[in-house]
């Protein structure tokens, strides 16, 4: 299925690229903003205006967004794993490296879809550690898999690539951008409601 998504990720084009980073990102918004709310680091203004700042690229024609800059004070919102002795340390980077991943897509203009790969892969990442993390025995990748939560993710991204092979349309994106906020609920399940 790993390579299915990959395969599709490869045959889009870079606007549809950009979309899966950011509609991912979105979706680990809540996982970055609880660890934000257990620490006090200030970051969460931060990735929710670079979230937003793609959706309005992505979305209002001839919007101008200088992805170079943003991307500079969004290295400030990105919060050093040796400085937090917590596991909510390792989803909110995963979050930021999937944001990461977009801003890489939008700067480097490249045929190649590894930024999109890139994302994919963390976000199942940061799943498959949750899963691991949470449970009282040693799992097989098999086991991993067949958790219900990467059930989930595999679900979604195969959902979202679906959602995005369409023509694109600020209806499109404003779809996709609904889609990946999931009702609030992360890719690890958790939601700020």
């Amino acid at each position: 299925m790993v390579k299915n998504i990959n395969k599709q990720l490869n045959q889009f084009a870079p606007w549809q690229q950009v979309s899966f980073c950011v509609a991912l990102a979105e979706r680990m918004y809540p996982n970055y903003v609880l660890f934000c709310e257990g620490t006090e680091f200030q970051g969460q203004k931060t990735f929710r205006k670079m979230l937003d700042l793609f959706w309005e690229k992505l979305t209002v024609k001839g919007a101008k967004v200088n992805f170079e800059i943003q991307s500079e004070h969004f290295e400030a919102a990105i919060p050093n794993i040796d400085d937090y002795d917590m596991y909510g340390v390792y989803p909110a980077l995963d979050a930021c490296v999937v944001l990461t991943c977009a801003f890489n897509s939008m700067l480097v203009k490249q045929d190649d879809a590894e930024e999109a790969i890139n994302a994919s892969q963390t976000s199942i990442a940061t799943v498959a550690s949750f899963i691991e993390a949470t449970s009282e025995e040693e799992l097989s990748e098999e086991d991993i898999f067949a958790d219900e939560l990467m059930e989930q993710e595999l679900a979604f991204q195969l959902e979202l690539l679906k959602l995005l092979d369409e023509a694109r349309s600020p209806e499109l994106l404003k779809a996709v951008r609904k889609f990946g906020r999931n009702e609030g609920i992360s890719n690890i399940g958790i939601s700020l409601d």
